[in-house]
């Protein structure tokens, strides 16, 4: 088992037993070490896509007599794994894989050999996956005739009739539609003879996008050549297994096999229905008359596998044709009427309730998602279609029409009252087996609610629902008024067991489609006069069918009745409440879910108020805005013309009668804004005020029905309620807190009982959602309390210092509650302290980095100065580690964006370029992550708070060598600043914005540094000052408008920091490029629009002070470590500076470098006023020596400020 290859131009041995060896090492689990090497080597060979690695892989698959089909199964998996990753590209690198074409080729012919003999059945599935997984690259350039040879092989031929032959035909047939599916959705890559770039000139384009059509075309035209065959070879095993005939035991699952090649070949083929509409037509009329047939044919209830094999082909037949309405509904207009009318007579009016339950559940999910789909399908619209007839030009569109029509006289009122009779009872209603389970398992019976709601339900009831709200949605008043009068005539029948539970679906109905039928019935009255009599009737009544109809209107208070005035949603809380605590455990757990939502309304009526009062805030400052404006004119306008004038003219007002537009139309919007407050905040104080009464006893509740229920679910659904009446209620949950902390015990028990599975994590993850909160809302009275520091750090230890798989669930919980103890942490109390450790190691994994870097600015702006210390010398080096190399990987990726380019392709490989997407990289988005541009947002967050916690560290004492760890991360700093463009990912504006921060600091106190970082790089300095220039310059919108909002005030901080970091270079002369005298204009221009706000930034810092200095010391729930943060950044170097005397300094420094004259004619380009300024910086620093303003920023820069 050795092959020898000429790579390269040299002779290399390939040893195809050193492979064996290590495939048979990994599946020896007697030997943890040894096969722990395998495994490791069979990655590596797999990663770096080493030359022989495939051909061995496929030489031992091969070997059927000598080699065990365990160890060939195994080795087959790994060959289609290696293709999926290293075939054109390797998976971890992107770098061009190494496999040689001449490997490659032995792979393909090996794989197709090897699908067709292979003596077992599980070697030969894999590698048809592995065929699927090469066709993705190599068809059809490089495999031409896979399709054909696939398709030739699973023909059946009467004469060559054998067992061998007809799993033959199965493997070929399923290996088929595995290759449909891969290449459906296949980006074509053409070859070129140069490297691909950003910018493509018109004379390559042309060539390369005929490249791309042409290979494009090969491929429909190669699936189009398929589809007749299979559709003659379907029509004929299925004939075949309707006589019983010939074999029909075995044509019978072949049938099926071709009804899945040519569902994918539908997929794939939406825009050949013109070169195959005869073939398509005939195929749709043949699945017509083939579900009419079996819908007949007599089948014993003994034969089990044709009972299986006929409902197999009614669910593939039913893909088939939902396939073709979904890609080509206007060819597939002609085929709606009659299929409509089957589906819907096999899914809703044929068989009863009982029959309808008998179907499998997938035929019935089938059935109703294509009446749904046919339903709200665009193309069937009269609008649409004379959209369509305009468009296209189509001058007969009467087979749209006709499909129009048939879903017009469908839901027609004549007919839609059964259909929603049929879609409720059928669908919809409970069955007697759910009843039983609601009495021997309530917890089960929730659960099985929810899978019938969540937003991923695949089943028959979901799928009903889905088909109601459709109809609902198409056959608008009429289908709501037909489904009120269903719920009516099962409200005046006599009681019985059918009865209830059709009101009971009814009911339900009504609350799935309540935006479709909300203007046909007042909830409000309803309620009064039906739900709450009921549930009051429910509380001292227990009869099952009284129980039944009281979980419901429960359901349906959650769903409809948020809105309810405030006089029955303060009556309908507290019986929710009530209901909680009933011994009926299913009507306790449907009741929580209406508190929930109800008490959720509460927080979003409390976050809509707030926004409607910033709005109105905000109305009145532009009024008051607009009036100054008013006034300042009118005054410029009495100066030029006289008082006098100004009085005759009647003010600026009637001469600009714009303004006073603006005015009357902002001061209406701003009486619109204030009732609109004042409606919020009346049903908010309602509300409010009724869950201030009522949460004693949900909190109660909540922790009984901890005792009482034993699934995970059902817990984490009560701690999320616990989660959500703390947020609501705030500071006021403090009178409650006794009974909170003295159940958390019983809950972490509870939690710890669980062990270390999934369903486990998800409740640790309720409890610490829970404790989140708590803190968060509760502050130091929540940490000092012994019962929650008990829980807390245990949780805290679990989600931190857990094993890697239950980190990957955990952390992120576990870290938010971290944060939110140190923001609540009077000081580093050692059981934090003990969590660092656990912090960095989480680090080194690259998990959650934006996170951990979070957490660690609480943890130096806590620590007292022996702490901080401490955690420099110990933990400072993996700290800038991973701080770099987050960085460092937006640099990258923003190099990469910049660029545009890749390495070419090795000699003989060919080089990408796809059809969607100019740039090859930019199309290769990895794992799904969000991406802005080429840039990650991951990494973007990551890069953003290692910037954060950079300035951070800067302002603590750092030794020499700890100044060394950072410089590197400095430099990559400086090099983000540089190379992030105006035109660029705002994002990475953001990531820079920050980073500058951390520069300036340097600049302050080391500005030597900068030429070393920078590499003495001339060019790249200059494209930092630039970019550091342009950054500082931006100006918010509210600046501009002159609002005293945050962001103006952002604005100004930013132009303070950059003139000290940019001037104190200046005075120190620490980049050559500085010195261009258009570039110090630029420099200066920022120092003097700094200057010019100095007194109101002056002011703005002296008020952070103040409020630092005169904070609350009894208020529990401040944030402290935003605190300590602020203090920290308000006595940092750059916000210390006297920019004043530094800009003057770095004013001269300019002049004499480059002349007063030249440097006052630059900046008076950029904008007259500055010259000026500058004049007057100039002449006031001609008082102060340079050596003074050098004595300055050497003082400043060693200041200890005491800050822990």
């Amino acid at each position: 088992m050795e092959t020898t290859q000429q790579l390269d131009g040299e002779e290399r041995l390939i040893h195809a037993r050193t492979v064996m060896n290590a495939v048979q090492m990994s599946m020896d689990s007697q030997n943890p070490k040894s096969r722990a090497e395998a495994e490791a080597a069979l990655r590596n060979w797999e990663s770096d896509a080493a030359p022989g690695f495939l051909q061995a892989l496929l030489d031992i698959s091969r070997e059927n007599e000598a080699v065990g089909e365990n160890v060939r199964l195994l080795a087959t998996v790994l060959a289609k794994n290696a293709v999926g990753s290293s075939w054109r590209k390797t998976l971890g690198t992107r770098e061009w894989s190494r496999i040689p074409e001449t490997e490659k080729s032995h792979v393909r012919s090996a794989a197709a050999s090897l699908l067709l003999n292979e003596p077992q059945r599980r070697v030969a599935t894999q590698t048809g996956l592995l065929i699927a997984n090469i066709a993705r690259f190599d068809f059809p350039a490089k495999w031409p005739t896979l399709l054909s040879d696939l398709t030739s092989a699973a023909w059946w031929a009467e004469d060559e009739v054998s067992q061998a032959k007809i799993e033959q035909n199965d493997r070929a047939l399923f290996t088929l539609k595995h290759v449909v599916r891969a290449v459906k959705s296949k980006r074509i890559v053409v070859e070129t003879s140069g490297p691909s770039g950003g910018s493509v000139s018109t004379a390559e384009l042309k060539p390369l996008a005929d490249k791309i059509a042409h290979e494009r075309k090969m491929l429909n035209t190669k699936a189009e050549e398929i589809f007749p065959i299979l559709r003659q070879q379907w029509q004929q095993h299925f004939i075949a297994f309707m006589d019983n005939r010939h074999m029909g035991e075995t044509r019978g699952p072949l049938a099926n096999r071709c009804l899945g090649v040519l569902r994918e070949l539908l997929h794939m083929l939406a825009d050949s229905w013109t070169q195959l509409g005869s073939e398509i037509r005939e195929f749709l009329e043949g699945i017509y008359r083939a579900t009419t047939a079996i819908s007949t044919m007599a089948i014993s209830s003994e034969d089990k596998l044709r009972i299986q094999t006929a409902n197999k082909a009614r669910v593939r037949m039913l893909q088939c044709v939902i396939m073709a309405l979904d890609r080509n509904p206007v060819e597939f207009a002609a085929f709606l009427p009659p299929f409509l009318a089957l589906y819907s007579t096999n899914a809703l009016t044929a068989p009863d309730a009982a029959g309808v339950y008998a179907l499998p559940a997938k035929r019935r999910v089938l059935l109703t998602t294509f009446l749904a789909r046919a339903l709200v399908c665009p193309h069937y619209e009269p609008d649409m279609i004379k959209f369509i007839k305009m468009k296209d030009g189509m001058t007969d569109s009467q087979q749209l029409e006709e499909a129009s029509t048939a879903l017009t006289q469908w839901l027609s009122p004549e007919h839609c009252y059964h259909l929603i009779a049929a879609v409720i009872s059928k669908y919809i209603a409970l069955t007697s087996e759910e009843l039983q389970e609601w009495q021997a398992d309530p917890e089960g019976f929730i659960r099985s609610l929810d899978a019938d709601t969540g937003p991923d339900a695949d089943n028959p009831r979901a799928c009903g629902v889905a088909l109601l709200l459709c109809m609902l949605r198409k056959g608008s008043s009429h289908v709501a008024e037909a489904m009120l009068s269903y719920v009516t005539h099962l409200q005046n029948q006599a009681v019985s067991p059918s009865t209830l539970l059709l009101r009971e679906a009814c009911y339900r109905a009504v609350g799935e489609g309540f935006a479709h039928v909300s203007q046909h019935i007042d909830f409000t009255t309803w309620y009064a006069s039906e739900l709450q009599g009921l549930l009051e009737k429910g509380l001292t009544e227990t009869q099952p069918e009284q129980q039944l109809l009281c979980a419901r209107a429960l359901w349906l208070i959650g769903v409809c009745g948020t809105d309810l005035p405030n006089q029955h949603w303060s009556a309908a809380y507290p019986l929710l409440v009530h209901y909680m605590s009933v011994q009926d455990l299913v009507l306790s757990l449907t009741a929580l879910g209406a508190v929930l939502a109800m008490t959720a309304v509460v927080l979003e009526e409390a976050s809509a108020l707030e926004q409607a009062e910033e709005a109105v805030l905000h109305m009145q400052r532009q009024i008051q805005r607009v009036r100054q404006l008013q006034q300042q004119q009118a005054q410029q306008q009495q100066q030029q013309q006289g008082r006098d004038a100004g009085m005759e003219g009647g003010g600026l007002l009637r001469e600009m009668p714009w303004q006073q537009e603006l005015l009357q139309e902002q001061e209406q919007g701003l009486q619109a804004g204030q009732q609109q407050q004042y409606g919020l905040m009346q049903d908010c104080q309602a509300h409010m005020a009724v869950v201030e009464a009522q949460a004693g006893a949900v909190f109660h509740s909540c922790f009984q029905l901890l005792s009482r229920v034993s699934e995970v679910d059902s817990m984490v659904r009560v701690l999320h309620l616990v989660t959500v009446m703390l947020e609501a209620l705030g500071p006021k949950a403090q009178p409650h807190f006794a009974a909170i902390t003295a159940a958390l015990p019983q809950i972490w028990n509870a939690a710890t009982q669980e062990g270390s599975s999934g369903p486990a994590s998800r409740l640790h993850s309720a409890l610490m959602a829970v404790l989140t909160h708590m803190v968060g809302r509760l502050g130091s009275l929540a940490i000092q309390d012994s019962h929650i520091q008990a829980v807390l750090y245990a949780l805290l230890q679990k989600g931190l210092e857990g094993s890697p798989a239950e980190q990957e669930v955990l952390v992120e919980d576990a870290v938010k509650l971290l944060n939110a103890t140190l923001s609540a942490s009077s000081s580093l109390e050692p059981p934090l302290q003990r969590f660092l450790p656990n912090l960095i190691t989480i680090l080194q994994r690259s998990k959650d980095n934006a996170a951990i870097f979070q957490v660690l600015e609480g943890y130096f702006v806590a620590a007292d100065p022996g702490l901080v210390t401490w955690m420099l010398d110990a933990q400072l080096p993996q700290i800038a580690d991973a701080m770099h190399r987050s960085l460092d990987a937006i640099l990258s990726a923003a190099l990469r964006a910049q660029n545009s380019r890749e390495q070419p392709p090795p000699s003989g490989q060919q080089h990408p370029h796809h059809q969607r997407g100019t740039l090859w990289n930019r199309a290769h988005k990895g794992g799904g992550k969000k991406e802005v541009g080429a840039l990650d947002m991951d990494k973007l967050s990551d890069a953003s708070a290692a910037a954060s916690l950079l300035t951070v560290l800067l302002e603590q004492n750092l030794s020499d060598g700890q100044q060394a760890l950072l410089s590197p991360i400095l430099r990559t700093a400086m090099h983000i600043v540089a190379v992030t463009q105006p035109q660029g990912a705002m994002h990475l504006h953001s990531v820079a914005d920050n980073l500058l921060e951390a520069l300036a600091m340097t600049a302050c106190s080391s500005p030597a540094m900068f030429p070393a970082l920078m590499g003495n790089n001339e060019e790249t300095e200059g494209r930092l000052l630039d970019r550091w220039v342009a950054i500082a310059s931006t100006r918010h919108l509210e600046e501009i408008l002159g609002l005293g909002t945050m962001g103006a005030l952002q604005g100004r901080v930013k132009r303070h920091i950059a003139a000290a970091g940019l001037s104190t270079l200046l005075v120190s002369a620490a980049f050559a490029p500085m010195f261009m005298v258009q570039r110090l204009a630029r420099i200066l221009a920022v120092c003097l629009r700094a200057l010019a706000e100095s007194k109101a930034f002056t002011a703005e810092e002296a008020e952070r002070r103040t409020l630092i200095a005169n904070r609350d010391v009894n208020d529990a729930s401040q944030d402290l470590t935003k605190l300590r943060r602020t203090s920290l950044s308000v006595q940092s170097a750059p916000r210390s500076l006297d920019l004043h005397a530094t800009v003057g300094a770095a004013a001269q420094k300019a002049v004499s470098v480059v002349g007063q004259e030249a440097l006052v004619e630059a900046i008076g380009w950029l904008d007259s006023s500055f010259v000026q300024a500058l004049r007057s910086v100039l002449h006031d620093a001609a008082l102060v020596s340079e050596g003074d303003i050098s004595e300055a920023l050497k003082a400043l820069s060693t200041k200890d400020d005491g800050l822990g």
